[in-house]
């Protein structure tokens, strides 16, 4: 196979709504990409709805700020839904129920993140022996991913159940891309642990963004990704349409290399794209 190349304004024509994700199409570590919010502005004057779809830990009010901080306006999409979202809306449904009252957390997450529990009935503790659940929001880059194994382990064993709020196996960095909390989650399973995963390529968020988007058929929504793994399985199972970016964790990917891994993957893009600018 051979890699061709689609306009974006060809595919905004195309389609009724998007489905576009956050790190990897709209923003670097860095930054917002160029032309990216011009892209959003486009779609915005042809009345096509926008959904941004993030594996974000964080909530979805927290990423439209950040969205707007850097450079985005507001007006250029309808909302950002992220898995942190809808990790929240389950606890708080399971609270009395698969999860107790005053249940203790143990959440693993990096300096200056914020976990989505604020309002919730539950209890932060920093000792994995008095936990009941452990949450993974993101992996601290400071600590080598091996320094992880032995709190998981003692979890582990004493059936702890997890849930992982941000299923990203690689994250963007400025120093480049290195292992994310999706690779802490698969760590915790070959331990033996009980895990909940929510998140791209997972259903649950992309029920919702079939709720938000209404009455807007399947295959007429377009989801816009860097990741095979997560954005083009995740939008593929859920019977929509895929654009594959070549921004993102496919910035430095060869195209042979790409082609490869296209090949062996269960769902593969519908169209492909350079960037996200028109």
């Amino acid at each position: 196979m051979s890699l061709t190349y689609d306009s974006l304004e060809h595919l905004f024509d195309q389609y009724d709504a998007f489905l576009i994700d956050q790190f990897g199409v709209l923003m670097s570590a860095s930054g917002p990409y160029p032309g990216a919010d011009a892209a959003l502005a486009a779609l915005a004057a042809r009345g096509k709805p926008v959904v941004v779809l993030s594996n974000s830990g964080k909530r979805s009010a927290p990423n439209c700020a950040r969205l707007v901080r850097n450079g985005f306006d507001r007006a250029h999409f309808d909302t950002v839904l992220t898995s942190g979202e809808i990790a929240y809306e389950h606890l708080a449904a399971e609270i009395g129920h698969t999860v107790p009252h005053r249940a203790r957390v143990l959440v693993l997450i990096k300096d200056g993140d914020t976990p989505p529990l604020a309002g919730l009935d539950v209890i932060r503790t920093d000792t994995p022996e008095a936990a009941d659940l452990v949450l993974i929001v993101s992996r601290d880059p400071a600590k080598p991913i091996e320094s992880y194994e032995p709190i998981l382990a003692r979890l582990a064993d004493r059936n702890v159940p997890g849930i992982c709020v941000n299923p990203d196996l690689k994250m963007l960095t400025s120093q480049g891309l290195i292992a994310s909390a999706g690779q802490l989650g698969q760590m915790f399973q070959s331990l033996g642990g009980r895990l909940q995963w929510f998140g791209k390529p997972h259903p649950l968020i992309y029920d919702r963004a079939k709720e938000r988007l209404g009455t807007v058929r399947s295959g007429n929504v377009l989801c816009i990704g860097d990741s095979l793994q997560h954005d083009i399985m995740g939008g593929g199972a859920a019977g929509f349409r895929t654009a594959l970016v070549r921004t993102g964790v496919n910035a430095e990917v060869s195209d042979h290399d790409l082609e490869r891994l296209i090949r062996s993957s269960k769902h593969k893009p519908d169209h492909f794209l350079s960037e996200f600018a028109i």
